[in-house]
C-alpha cells in the first residue's frame, strides 16, 4: 500500500472515533443567485422569446448578474422612468401643472357680455369635479350669465394628438388617448350597460351631451348569444358609441374609449358645469387662443409629485405624454411638443452619463414599437437617480410597491419582495420589464432591469419568471451558509 493511501487510511479511521460535531461548509451565495437565475431562465419559454437582465449593487457597484444587458430593447412603459425623472429635475419638485379661467370683459349685474376662456397647460389629471369646482369659482365671482361663447385654449400644447410609431387600430383604446394641453377625465369616457327583463340601459360617466351612444343591443334568454360589440365609430361621428349583439337578463358591463377632440370635451364638461352652477352659457364651445390681457378669475392647480405618483404606479400615459410636451416647452417655449421634450429628457440622460447615442426614445410613455433601451442603460439610470438626493425621494416613492399598490398590487405578494421591492412595469403586446431597486436580506440594496421580449404566449408567464427572479434578489444575503454533514 502507497504512503497517501496510509495516510488517507489513518484519517478516516481517526474521524470515526472522534465525538460529533457539525461542520459548516460555507457556500458562495453569490454563485448560487446566478445559477438559482440561470435555472430559471433555462425554461422554454425563452427558446422563441429574448431576456436581458442586468443587478447591480448600489453600496460598492458590483455586478451580481448579467444576461446579454447590452441587447436594445423595447422598453414599454419603463420609458415612464425617463420621462418622470426628467419631469422631477427640469421643472423641479415645486412645479404644479395648471387649469384656468379667462374673461375678456368685466361682467355687469352679473351678466357677462364677452367670452369665457379655458386654458389648459398640460394638467393630465383634471377631472369633472375640478371643472365644477372652476365653475363655482366664476359664480362666485357673481357671474349668472355668458352671453359669449366658451373658448378651449389648447395652444400651450401643439397639434400632434398622438405618439410617434402609436398604431392606428389604438386609436380608442383608453390607453392612447388623445395628447392635449386641456385634457379632462384622462381624454375618455366610461360606458355601462345595465339590463333588467325587458330593457337594456346605457350610460355614460360622466354623463355629458358630448357623447352619443346608439344602443343596437338586444335582450335574449338564449345560452347561445350573438357577442356583444361595444365601439366608437372612427369616421363622420367620432364621439359615438354604438352597442351590437346580445345581452342577458339582469347583467352588468362596462368600457372605456378615449375619445376625439378633448379640449371640447372639457369645454363642454364645464358648460354642463356652469349650468349646475346656476350660470347660463348664451355661446358655444369654440376652439380659440386667449388674448393678451384677458383677466384670469379662477384657477386649479395639480402638483408634480402627485402627478409623476400616477404616472409610475398605475402607468398612466397621459401623464407622460404630457409631462413631455411640458418639458418640450423648457427648451423653445410653447407650443411644446414630444420632439423638443425629448431632446429635453435626452440632455437629462446626459448629464447623467448616459450615451444618449446608443438608445432611441420618440414618446414619453412606452406606447411606441419605436423606443429602444438595454437593461445596461436602465441600470445606469436607475443608479444615476439613486445619486440625486433632492429628487430621488419622490421617484423611489412614486414607483409601484411589490405586493401592495399599482401595476404590482396582485405580484410578489409574500416575503421576502412583498412591501420591499418598488420597481416599474413595461407591457406591450410581446413586451414585458421590471426596472427598480430591492433590499435583500442584509439590508444591501440592489438595482435592476428585467427585459423580456419577442414572445406570443401569454404576459403573465414571464410576469412570473420575474416575480421569482424579485423574490431571489430579496431574499439574497451574502451571509448564507448551509449544513453538509456530521462528525463522529
Amino acid at each position: 500500500m502507497k504512503l497517501h493511501q496510509i495516510i488517507l487510511l489513518l484519517s478516516l479511521t481517526l474521524l470515526g472515533c472522534g465525538a460529533t460535531r457539525t461542520v459548516i461548509v460555507p457556500r458562495d451565495p453569490l454563485t448560487q443567485l446566478r445559477k438559482d437565475i440561470n435555472s430559471i431562465l433555462a425554461d422554454s419559454l425563452f427558446v422563441p422569446a429574448r431576456a436581458s437582465i442586468k443587478v447591480v449593487s448600489l453600496e460598492n457597484g458590483n455586478v451580481l448578474y448579467d444576461h446579454d444587458s447590452k441587447a436594445l430593447m423595447n422598453p414599454g412603459s419603463n420609458m415612464k422612468l425617463l420621462t418622470s425623472a426628467a419631469a422631477l429635475s427640469i421643472l423641479d419638485t415645486n412645479y404644479q401643472f395648471k387649469t384656468a379661467v379667462f374673461v375678456d370683459a368685466s361682467p355687469s349685474d352679473g351678466i357677462l357680455a364677452g367670452n369665457i376662456y379655458v386654458k389648459g397647460y398640460g394638467d393630465p389629471d383634471l377631472k369633472t369635479s375640478d371643472l365644477d369646482s372652476l365653475a363655482y369659482a366664476v359664480r362666485r365671482m357673481g357671474i349668472t350669465s355668458i352671453e359669449g361663447n366658451i373658448i378651449v385654449d389648447d395652444s400651450f400644447f401643439d397639434e400632434n394628438y398622438w405618439g410617434a410609431g402609436w398604431t392606428w387600430d389604438d386609436e380608442s383604446d383608453p390607453d392612447a388617448p388623445y395628447i392635449n394641453a386641456l385634457s379632462v377625465n384622462k381624454n375618455c369616457i366610461r360606458i355601462t350597460l345595465l339590463t333588467d327583463s325587458t330593457t337594456i340601459y346605457p350610460y355614460v360617466e360622466p354623463m355629458t351631451d358630448f357623447v352619443t351612444v346608439v344602443n343596437r343591443a338586444k335582450l335574449t334568454t338564449d345560452s347561445i348569444r350573438t357577442p356583444l360589440k361595444i365601439k366608437r365609430l372612427y369616421l363622420n361621428n367620432p364621439n359615438t358609441i354604438v352597442t351590437e349583439g346580445e345581452l342577458s337578463w339582469f347583467s352588468q358591463i362596462t368600457q372605456k374609449f378615449s375619445l376625439r377632440r378633448p379640449e371640447y370635451y372639457t369645454g363642454t364638461l364645464l358648460k354642463e358645469s356652469f349650468r349646475h352652477a346656476g350660470i347660463l352659457v348664451y355661446g358655444n364651445v369654440v376652439n380659440g387662443v386667449t388674448p393678451i390681457g384677458s383677466r384670469e378669475i379662477a384657477q386649479h392647480y395639480q402638483p408634480i409629485e402627485k402627478m409623476i405618483t400616477n404616472m409610475n404606479k398605475v402607468s398612466d400615459n397621459l401623464s407622460a405624454e404630457n409631462a413631455l410636451k411640458v418639458l418640450g416647452t423648457t427648451l423653445n417655449g410653447v407650443p411644446g411638443s414630444a420632439k423638443n421634450g425629448i431632446v429635453v429628457v435626452q440632455r437629462f440622460l446626459s448629464n447623467l452619463g448616459i450615451d444618449t447615442s446608443k438608445l432611441s426614445i420618440v414618446d414619453g410613455s412606452g406606447v411606441s414599437r419605436y423606443n429602444l433601451l438595454s437593461a445596461d442603460q436602465l441600470v445606469q439610470f436607475l443608479t444615476a437617480m439613486y445619486k440625486q438626493p433632492r429628487i430621488f425621494p419622490i421617484f423611489y416613492n412614486s414607483l409601484p410597491l411589490a405586493g401592495v399598490d399599482g401595476t404590482l398590487a396582485q405580484r410578489m405578494t409574500t416575503y421576502p419582495a412583498a412591501c420591499n421591492l418598488r420597481a416599474k412595469t413595461g407591457t406591450l403586446n410581446g413586451v414585458s420589464c421590471l426596472s427598480g431597486y430591492v433590499l435583500t436580506r442584509d439590508g444591501e440594496m440592489l438595482v435592476f432591469s428585467m427585459m423580456m421580449q419577442n414572445f406570443i404566449t401569454s404576459v403573465t408567464n414571464y410576469h412570473q419568471v420575474q416575480d421569482r427572479i424579485g423574490a431571489l434578489l430579496a431574499g439574497f444575503s451574502r451571509r448564507n451558509t448551509i449544513q453538509q454533514g456530521s462528525e463522529k
